[in-house]
């Protein structure tokens, strides 16, 4: 389930006039209408979408925009670097082909909204879901023909691989490389993923995370190369228009460098935890694990070695979201303190399959409806 929404939209249109006033140049009669937050966005950033309208020397302007807020209490993650977020979309929309929306501003001043955010083009499009998700019901089982849902899926990967083809060096994005962390992007990200592990375990021991991390690196891949990743890759964080295309890449919370593998197995992991994970079939349409390999291969050329690895190292990342989404939950009351989310749920069963270690002890729980 999400955590649902309490803004004030009208509070928030004389926050985001007074504010966007300030951020036009020449412009006048700045106003602000239609704040709409959807009643729930997750257990991340806040969602805010909301018309602009000015006036300046070269005329009436109008403009539909979201607004992307970082938690201004509790998240999923333990930082939201949202001026990061900010530099890759918009070197991303400025400079390349891959469907980002442009991304104009990003502000740190807290005193706006009660905390940082980013303001992004409005695009027209719908999204698949996660709660129920979308294998389970929702337009794009109801409203989608199985050939409708391939041309969808081919789309959505063609849109990664767009991605893949940045040259993140002449994009300016070579500031995402931590080799404070490690000497390769796969051991920075390794060593990010147990910093926020140690973060949200809250001195907790997780025995199948723990031996997650002793499987990955034991069995890490040698010298790949290195691209942009958009972390967060899967089709619920695509906007898809009426003709089954990608108007949008959202969710950037994870950007990162690394093998496009690691992006690629993330996807594989995914959509595997919709479907196995939760005990539901493939869509019909829905390519399966092997046509995803092989035309993620066909549009790059990138011969895929290590899908098994990077889709168990995407099974002990969400592995470790669910465990502080089980925290957070128990926190707040929607779930009772001895719940077994936290150790056993979809992603840590997978993990467990995938690395040969004893499956977490008590019924899988999640925080998704299966139907």
């Amino acid at each position: 389930m999400a955590l649902a929404n309490t803004r004030d939209p009208e509070k928030s249109a004389i926050q985001l006039r007074d504010w966007l006033a300030g951020k036009l140049t020449g412009a006048r009669d700045v106003q602000v209408t239609d704040v709409n937050s959807p009643q729930a966005s997750g257990m991340s950033n806040e969602t805010l979408m909301f018309n602009a309208s000015w006036t300046d020397d070269a005329g009436a302007h109008s403009a539909q925009y979201v607004a992307r807020v970082a938690p201004t209490g509790p998240g999923v993650f333990p930082r939201y670097d949202l001026v990061t977020e900010q530099r890759v979309l918009h070197a991303l929309s400025q400079h390349t082909d891959a469907p980002v929306p442009a991304t104009p501003w990003v502000e740190t001043d807290t005193s706006v909204l009660g905390s940082h955010f980013l303001v992004m083009e409005r695009l027209s499009g719908r999204i698949a879901p996660d709660d129920p998700p979308f294998t389970a019901t929702g337009w794009v089982l109801e409203e989608l023909t199985p050939e409708q849902r391939a041309t969808m899926c081919d789309n959505a990967l063609i849109a990664l691989t767009k991605v893949h083809a940045a040259d993140y060096r002449a994009l300016g994005l070579d500031f995402l490389d931590h080799p404070e962390l490690g000497a390769t992007p796969l051991d920075q990200s390794i060593a990010d993923w147990r910093n926020t592990y140690a973060w949200a375990a809250e001195g907790e021991v997780n025995p199948t995370i723990e031996a997650g991390f002793a499987w990955i690196e034991a069995n890490k891949p040698g010298a790949e190369p290195t691209v942009l990743n958009w972390g967060d890759a899967r089709l619920g964080n695509l906007l898809i228009t009426d003709e089954h295309t990608v108007a949008g890449i959202l969710d950037w919370e994870m950007v990162t460098l690394g093998s496009p593998e690691q992006d690629l197995g993330w996807w594989l992991l995914l959509q595997r935890h919709h479907t196995e994970g939760i005990g539901l079939p493939l869509p019909e349409g829905f390519p399966d694990r092997d046509a995803i390999i092989a035309r993620y291969t066909e549009l790059t050329g990138h011969q895929v070695k290590h899908a098994d690895f990077y889709e168990a190292f995407g099974a002990l990342k969400l592995s470790i979201l669910m465990h502080r989404a089980g925290n957070m939950m128990i926190s707040i009351g929607l779930l009772p303190p001895d719940a077994p989310m936290k150790f056993s749920n979809p992603a840590s069963q997978l993990l467990a399959t995938f690395i040969g270690a004893p499956a977490p002890t008590g019924t899988a729980q999640s925080f998704i409806g299966n139907r």
